[in-house]
């Protein structure tokens, strides 16, 4: 049987870690150009400059506000230059500090159409599904409804939107150029929702969702198999491995987030691990997905300062 990789099963850190988002806390950086790294070491934001304003990919969960707004500050732009709030999927660790952003900001929250019907349909669910650590923005709504192909502009920035069903209905994954004066242009790709914790048949079951949503997961991977991508991101750290490419790049390294083999590799060793992982009977799905642990793949600061913490 193919080896399933622990960084798409359980992304969920553990409740002391939450207690103290703090410990989460990364160091921002820039990626390439006009393109820079301002999440933790859970959940990746990207911020985009885009000579007219900024586009914000994802939000960290509200306890982590104060400190994505210190890494916007610490790359030198101000958050109130935030324009849009671009959203890859319906799951709190990824729109949690939205809202209160665009209190902040007035920025526009554009989520996937499919998404928000989801949660519109069901609230009570999606409050439910979120810890009690972790208390549900019940206020959240979207103020720009995306469809599948639809194109996102805003100063000299066209990013694309495909919609990639299975990590939740209505995940979306991204598609643009960011743009570097001395190196140039490079082609970015961001896989809206690689976890397959959520598309087990216990998961579905529970959350009165199509089984239907298994098939979408692989066909997803497929649509956007053949995308050109010279630089690929991730939602989560552990998906592109960000953390250790940025201690290279500090290292004097020629910048290893560009690699345009990543995305055919990532996207082919997230369909085996997935097909691997859906071979296995639902209760065994479920029994590995619990086992595994945040702390299994983060391998970085925050993991380390929770396991000195003797848990």
């Amino acid at each position: 049987m193919e080896r399933i990789s622990p960084r798409f099963l359980n992304t969920f850190p553990p409740d002391k870690m939450l207690c103290h988002p703090y410990w989460m806390a990364e160091p921002p950086f820039r990626i390439w150009g006009n393109l820079y790294f301002v999440g933790n070491s859970w959940c990746s934001s990207h911020l985009i400059d885009t000579g007219d304003g900024l586009i914000l990919l994802d939000t960290p969960c509200l306890a982590e506000l104060p400190y994505l707004l210190d890494s916007i500050w610490s790359v030198g732009f101000n958050p109130r230059e935030i324009r849009m709030i671009l959203i890859s999927h319906a799951h709190h660790d990824h729109y949690g500090a939205a809202s209160a952003l665009r209190h902040i900001t007035g920025a526009k929250i554009c989520l996937s159409a499919v998404d928000a019907a989801d949660m519109a349909a069901r609230p009570e669910w999606f409050h439910r599904h979120n810890r009690e650590r972790i208390p549900p923005d019940e206020n959240f709504r979207a103020d720009r409804l995306l469809e599948d192909g639809e194109t996102v502009k805003l100063g000299d920035t066209q990013i694309q939107c495909a919609l990639t069903p299975g990590h939740t209905p209505g995940t979306m994954s991204h598609f643009w150029t960011a743009h570097d004066r001395e190196r140039g242009p490079a082609r970015i790709g961001i896989y809206g929702g690689a976890g397959f914790g959520t598309v087990r048949t216990a998961f579905l079951e529970e959350a009165g969702l199509p089984l239907s949503l298994q098939q979408a997961f692989e066909a997803s991977i497929q649509k956007v198999w053949y995308r050109p991508v010279d630089l690929m991101l991730g939602n989560h750290p552990c998906h592109n491995d960000t953390f250790s490419k940025w201690r290279r790049l500090q290292a004097g390294e020629q910048n290893p987030f560009w690699d345009p083999s990543e995305w055919q590799r990532f996207l082919g060793e997230l369909r085996c691990s997935y097909r691997a992982f859906m071979a296995l009977a639902p209760a065994d799905q479920t029994a590995l997905y619990e086992r595994s642990r945040f702390c299994d793949y983060c391998g970085d600061r925050a993991a380390r300062w929770f396991q000195r913490q003797g848990s």
